[in-house]
């Protein structure tokens, strides 16, 4: 198993296989019969081998699995109930759980709740780890030409075993007409098509989310690429990425790409790298087989200059693993470049999570396609929050010819700024932020302040890449600078306390380059419904941060996606997803209006 993009680790204590679900949190509703208000689902849940009712089962309204909104009575019946005169828009789906009692869950189709609404749940003893899944479709097509297409170059299933990794991912509707999604699931292994499945009726602005764990068509221990395609309207997809609990959580998230490149930028692979170890996965976004060359050069020249070549067929993926890629180098970092004949993405897993290490910690980053004289950095960190929370920032030259790169950092909320020339990588620990010169605090020349800031990097003519590290000895996050601004971002996973006051929150950071206010849409998953909006002031070149618990008309335990508009000018922002317990952090980039 080493050799998968992910370094699968077995725990001593089993985990269940979703981002969080919660079963004590919320108290059950009685599963009371006869209506009493104009819209609610009902139904019960029994062993489909004998219909015998099964009780305390866990329903969860959809779509992501995360706490249980009510449990099914001594005769197997629920009800679930819907404020009075809420207007249910969107279409529901219920998951219903009953792990305990060895019973796979039951997953129910997506329903439209239109008065009264029956949904039963025959559930099935859960089948042994391994066994096959249902037999694959020979296509999956929706008629017509997608409005858009996104590519998912890792999502796995129990990767590693009961407790491997697991990756939810969310899609999210960024136009302005209801679109359908036909999302397919190909294994790494031999690149079949293993399951599709449709999803009708996605209104503008809200989001769907898939838990593969959950998805019984899809195979134990496994790993999949996934093509999701639009059909009317644009989108944009998170994934999220999971292993383990408590201490020794990891969790780690990219975005999804609707299209690549000939040519790919890795700024920072390092082959044991004072732990860390960069396998990275590549998709083909093609339509005949291509064949990806890696190119690593080694960041002080010391080591050889090394080559990496994979096959990869369309839509399918292909990883690899520095650690034991022959004529690489232990203890180096590497910039690389991937080269193939079709179009590409790239995904980097950053993971310092070797057997015996007390605070296993990983994060995830885009490969880079597109790079610019000037980059925006919404966040960036020295000592901060309390856990000395740094981010090292590592900047690739992607032009022709030599760049000298200026860096400024402000402080977040606005304040003065301060600028630093840098080479390759810039720590903010150091002196001029050089990692040859010493560890400095305080307000000395040549250091910056312990604070959060935002940032740009520029060079006149250049054309530069870079990754963010944003690191503390128990967690690790990352994600790309971006070299372009957009009056519009989206944000397709925003959460307040999901899974309860440990759960889940995600903290917004939107940085201006222009825009003097940002106005943010809230939506709610389950519903669809805009929850509420804010516009809150900005000085152009700083940033703010957003805490979903401090806004009020959002509820806790509660998901949502988020459309951020700027008003008089450009911005660009990120998510920071933080729970409870271990390596339980990770930062995904917001997507700019297509």
């Amino acid at each position: 198993m080493f050799a998968l993009p992910f370094r699968p680790r077995r725990l001593v204590a089993p985990l269940i296989a979703l981002m969080f679900v919660v079963t004590s949190l919320v108290t059950a509703r009685p599963a009371a019969a006869g209506p009493t208000d104009p819209s609610y689902i009902y139904g019960t849940v029994t062993d489909a081998a004998t219909a015998t009712p099964l009780a305390n089962v866990c329903v969860v309204l959809g779509p992501a699995l995360l706490t249980c909104i009510t449990r099914s009575d001594a005769f197997g019946n629920y009800r679930i109930d819907f404020p009075p005169g809420d207007l249910i828009t969107s279409e529901q789906e219920l998951h219903f759980l009953n792990r305990a009692a060895g019973y796979d869950d039951y997953n129910s189709q997506h329903f439209k709740v239109i008065g009264p609404t029956l949904q039963n749940a025959p559930m099935v003893k859960a089948s042994v780890p391994g066994a096959p899944p249902p037999p694959a479709p020979s296509t999956c097509s929706t008629p017509g030409v997608p409005t858009q297409t996104l590519y998912l170059p890792n999502i796995t299933r129990y990767l590693g075993g009961r407790d491997g990794w697991y990756t939810p991912f969310i899609v999210q509707n960024t136009g302005s007409a209801p679109t359908t999604l036909n999302v397919a699931f190909y294994k790494f292994s031999d690149g079949s098509l293993v399951t599709c499945r449709t999803i009708t009726n996605l209104n503008p602005g809200t989001s769907f989310a898939d838990v593969p764990t959950n998805d019984t068509d899809l195979p134990f221990d496994s790993q999949f690429s996934v093509v999701v395609k639009s059909f009317g309207s644009t989108i944009v997809s998170v994934v999220n990425e999971h292993i383990g609990s408590g201490a020794k959580a990891e969790a780690m998230s990219y975005d999804g790409v609707s299209s690549g490149s000939t040519s790919v930028y890795l700024p920072n692979i390092t082959r044991r790298f004072y732990g860390f170890d960069t396998p990275f996965i590549i998709q083909n976004l093609g339509t005949p087989p291509t064949t990806a060359t890696a190119r690593f050069v080694s960041f002080d020249g010391t080591a050889p200059t090394i080559t990496a070549i994979r096959s990869i067929d369309a839509g399918r993926s292909q990883f690899i693993d520095p650690n034991y890629e022959p004529g690489l180098v232990d203890g180096h970092q590497y910039a690389v470049t991937v080269t193939a004949g079709q179009p590409i993405s790239v995904v980097v897993n950053t993971q310092d999570d070797q057997p015996g290490v007390q605070y296993p910690k990983g994060y995830s980053d885009n490969g880079l396609t597109v790079g610019g004289p000037t980059l925006y950095g919404a966040y960036a960190a020295k000592n901060a929050s309390g856990i000395g929370r740094s981010s090292p920032i590592v900047i690739q030259n992607m032009g022709t010819t030599s760049a000298a790169p200026s860096i400024t950092f402000t402080p977040l909320g606005g304040g003065t700024a301060t600028t630093f020339t840098l080479g390759t990588i810039l720590d903010p620990r150091y002196t001029n932020g050089d990692t040859a010169l010493p560890f400095c605090a305080g307000a000395l020349p040549g250091c910056l302040a312990d604070g959060e800031y935002s940032f740009t990097t520029s060079a006149v003519g250049a054309n530069l890449a870079a990754v963010v590290n944003v690191i503390s000895t128990a967690t690790a996050m990352g994600y790309a600078a971006t070299p372009i601004a957009s009056t519009r971002t989206y944000l397709p996973n925003v959460t307040r306390t999901l899974g309860g006051s440990a759960g889940w929150t995600t903290p917004i950071v939107i940085q201006s380059s222009g825009a003097t206010n940002v106005t943010l849409s809230w939506y709610r998953f389950s519903d669809g419904q805009l929850v509420t909006t804010q516009t809150i002031p900005v000085t152009p070149g700083s940033a703010f941060r957003v805490d979903p618990r401090n806004v009020s008309g959002l509820a806790d335990d509660t998901q949502y996606s988020v459309v951020a508009d700027g008003i008089g000018g450009s911005i660009n922002g990120i998510v920071i997803e933080l729970a409870s317990g271990g390596d339980n952090a990770m930062i995904y980039e917001g997507f700019t209006s297509p």
